[in-house]
């Protein structure tokens, strides 16, 4: 249809010279307005980025804090200053929005997103009180804000692609998967903030960071391996690698309890918005590059119009000369309209393709969408992927069936015993990319003879390599002559490195799922069987099974030819195992108890038999040992006096432990003539709390005790809604240690009446404390509890949530 109106246009100049220029011009001139149009677009479509990642910065930051808030009660004043400058934000967003639809009638489709957006919005700024007022659970604050955010990254994927700068397009997909990057980096800050306060991380939390994680590296592996020399460099200018170490360094321990209560959360949230802001400095950078870029583009395309304007004018005073410029004009306009159509169409291919690349899970069905996908390319007649690892000469072929593919497999079967030095073994043995630009005087394809027969022209034969090796070739074949230009190669071989890409995880994925297989065989056979080794007569380690390994906590390589002394614990004397070698001698074997050292340096409990192994003469030829693990029963036995010593829904030592270690307390203070207390508290109102917010309400009181005491110090329940706390010194006189013990009353005090709410509820329960002092062993343990019992009814009787002293 093109040939057909280049064509008349031709004859027009010819036959109406002077019409033929003027409508020539005329119409250069519309397209470099057209043209000019678009590049205006280019500075839209990048302010609109602008003005969206500016309010999904200030949500992402609103939404940590709102997280935080939610969890620590920290953060208020910031948390509000945010919440102002977010609906700054986007009231600005808004306007701009509103100025782009009417600049801009092509992105009218974004309509109906933006209103979604704002109406989600003003649902958001309705819950903010209840935001405060701790009505919502973490996770629900985080997924409304994060909701929000994927509306707003979302709307700047559905902006209309700038249709003469590819370039553009790329790079603007790269910043967009950028965006989703430092999205996800957010939503890590509001998950190991919830983390840090909590102390620890539950397996919901492990869940969403593993998800997080995982949609960090996607987005983040894209951009990277997609951006362009240039704005790569900008990241690495701008990233601050020390932040990231540690950063990097806290996720590593986030299983460690420990170190979660080592890290602050004013540190967390400083050191991830370090990050988070250099990544939107980062952005602000690469914005403000492509804008550069694109203004020179519009400079170059205003010089370009006034040329043509220029030529339109120079036109009607040279229409000879004009005749000739005219005729090379329209040649160039037809090859580059064709050579953009061209990159269009596989551009296009290349987005379809990568749509289904993150989908597949094995080869078969990422080969046949694939050659799928090229046939409907109207410019390419056949396409097929050559698998060399497949031993089946026809399976591996994946290719649409039909007459090419049944010619194909068929000179394939002639030409599989000999040599033969063509497209295809080219390929495999050249490792590199090979173009047939015309079939009309080479000779190195199967379908050189038939070329034409198949209107095939052109053609490109692609290396699919894995872990460098090639594994597979595809070739693709095309009716236009010199179709697999330098462009068309370079687009192909993306997708080459993404197929590349696939399989090496494809091979990962198959490596992961047999170790697992093997563990789970490994496990069978540990329970199946019991540890042994065997040695020879010199008691040299000869072999050992997997259950003897795993239970000595040694690999195999690491033992073999070694004396099993290296087990030796500290545990037993030299005369003990001079008996155990005497016997062995005399008898032919041992059986007893002994303490082991495993490779981690652990003592365990083994039930050890060791018999001699003697060939047909009665000589010893090697030593059997094996080993019964009854460190797990001698722990049951830990587990059951732990349990008959603590309470068994705070942890806390019960009334039995109570009373050895006040029996403690009494002898160290006699000894070092100090002064010990007990403060004895009691839960007001608690029968008036429901039963499963009772036992919540213990757990949190057991802990927040812990946290207000010294570590030397116990905390003890000793009945229902009873806790008593031992301090074995308080001072060096009763004077001092009034003062200190009352102190420390108070500190208890204030942080149980800190618990205003639990699971939702308002908390009505109060402590009542009793105090009594004691520096001799004039009183009984039981006496000394009732004293203490004695003051803290008087608190109770004084109206409640009071301090008394026995006296």
């Amino acid at each position: 249809m093109f040939k057909n109106s280049l064509f008349f246009k031709v004859i027009l100049v010819f036959t109406l010279p002077a019409v033929g220029i003027l409508y020539f011009s005329t119409v250069l001139v519309s397209e470099k307005i057209d043209s000019m149009k678009e590049i205006y677009k280019i500075y839209d479509n990048l302010d609109y980025m602008e003005n969206t990642e500016k309010l999904i910065h200030s949500l992402q930051k609103e939404r940590g804090l709102s997280v935080t808030y939610n969890e620590s009660k920290e953060f208020k004043s910031q948390l509000i200053n945010q919440q102002a400058v977010t609906d700054e934000n986007f009231n600005s967003y808004m306007k701009f929005a509103n100025q782009f639809f009417k600049k801009d009638l092509s992105n009218l489709a974004l309509e109906p997103k933006i209103k979604e957006i704002q109406d989600k919005f003003y649902e958001l700024t309705n819950k903010r009180d209840a935001i405060e007022k701790f009505a919502y659970s973490s996770f629900e604050i985080l997924n409304d804000y994060s909701k929000i955010n994927q509306q707003l990254l979302d709307s700047i994927y559905s902006l209309k692609s700038i249709k003469s700068a590819a370039d553009f397009n790329s790079e603007f997909l790269n910043i967009f998967y950028f965006l989703s990057f430092k999205e996800q980096v957010g939503i890590e800050r509001a998950l190991i903030s919830s983390a840090i306060i909590k102390g620890e991380v539950d397996d919901f939390l492990k869940e969403e960071l593993l998800k997080t994680y995982t949609k960090q590296k996607v987005n983040f592996d894209y951009f990277h391996s997609h951006s362009s020399v240039k704005f790569l460099d900008i990241y690495n200018r701008q990233s601050i690698q020390k932040v990231t170490n540690q950063i990097e360094a806290i996720k590593l321990n986030l299983d460690n309890s420990k170190n979660l209560k080592n890290i602050s959360i004013e540190d967390w949230w400083k050191l991830s918005s370090t990050k988070i802001d250099s990544l939107d400095n980062i952005l602000k950078e690469i914005l403000k590059e492509l804008k550069q870029l694109s203004k020179h583009t519009q400079h170059e395309a205003y010089i370009s119009q006034n040329l043509s304007l220029f030529f339109l004018f120079v036109s009607f005073l040279t229409l000879i000369s004009l005749l000739l410029v005219l005729k090379k004009i329209i040649s160039d306009e037809r090859k580059s309209v064709e050579k953009i159509e061209k990159h269009k169409k596989v551009y296009e291919l290349l987005n379809e393709t990568n749509k289904y690349l993150l989908k597949k899970d094995n080869k078969k069905d990422l080969y046949t969408e694939i050659h799928n996908l090229i046939s409907k390319n109207p410019t390419m007649v056949f396409s097929f992927i050559y698998d060399l690892e497949e031993q089946n000469q026809k399976k591996r072929i994946y290719a649409q069936d039909g007459n090419i593919k049944n010619y194909l497999i068929s000179k394939l079967e002639d030409n599989k015993n000999e040599n033969k030095n063509n497209l295809l073994t080219r390929v495999i043995d050249s490792g590199k990319n090979i173009i047939i630009e015309s079939f009309d005087d080479i000779n190195i394809s199967i379908f050189s003879q038939t070329a034409s027969k198949f209107d095939i022209k052109s053609a490109a034969a692609f290396p699919v390599k894995k872990f460098n090796e090639v594994v597979s070739v595809l070739l693709i074949y095309s009716k236009e002559n010199k179709f697999f230009d330098y462009e068309v190669e370079t687009l192909f071989d993306k997708l080459i490195v993404d197929m590349n890409h696939s399989l090496e995880k494809f091979d990962y994925e198959e490596i992961r799922i047999n170790q697992e297989n093997q563990l789970r065989i490994s496990s069978v056979a540990f329970e199946s069987s019991e540890p042994m080794l065997i040695t020879d007569k010199k008691a040299q380690i000869v072999m050992v099974n997997h259950a003897f390994c795993d239970v000595m906590k040694y690999k195999r390589e690491m033992i073999l030819g070694r004396n099993p002394r290296i087990f030796r614990s500290m545990y037993h004397s030299r005369e003990f195992y001079i008996s155990m070698w005497e016997k062995i001698s005399k008898s032919g074997s041992w059986k007893g108890e002994i303490y082991n050292t495993t490779g981690k340096g652990e003592t365990i409990s083994i039930l050890l038999t060791i018999t001699a192994i003697k060939d047909t003469k009665g000589v010893i030829t090697n030593y059997l040992a094996q080993y019964l693990d009854i460190s797990e029963q001698k722990d049951k036995e830990k587990v059951l006096e732990y349990q008959a010593t603590h309470d068994n829904l705070t942890g806390l030592p019960n009334r039995l432990l109570l009373f050895d270690r006040i029996e403690h307390a009494m002898t160290k203070i006699i000894r070092h003539k100090l002064v010990g207390g007990l403060i004895f508290i009691d839960l007001d109102n608690f029968k008036m709390v429901g039963h499963d917010i009772g036992d919540a309400l213990l757990i949190m009181v057991s802990k927040k005790i812990k946290e207000v005491i010294r570590d030397e110090d116990t905390v003890a329940r000793i009945g229902g809604d009873e806790f008593i706390v031992l301090l074995d010194n308080v001072g060096n006189n009763k004077e001092d240690a009034k003062a200190n013990i009352f102190n420390l009353a108070v500190k208890l005090k204030d942080t149980l009446n800190s618990i205003t709410h639990i699971e939702g509820y308002v908390n009505i329960s109060t402590p009542s404390i009793g105090i009594t002092l004691f520096n001799d062993s004039s009183v009984s343990v039981k006496d000394i509890i009732k004293q203490a019992d004695t003051a803290m009814y008087v608190a109770k009787k004084q109206g409640k949530n009071s301090i008394e002293f026995f006296d």
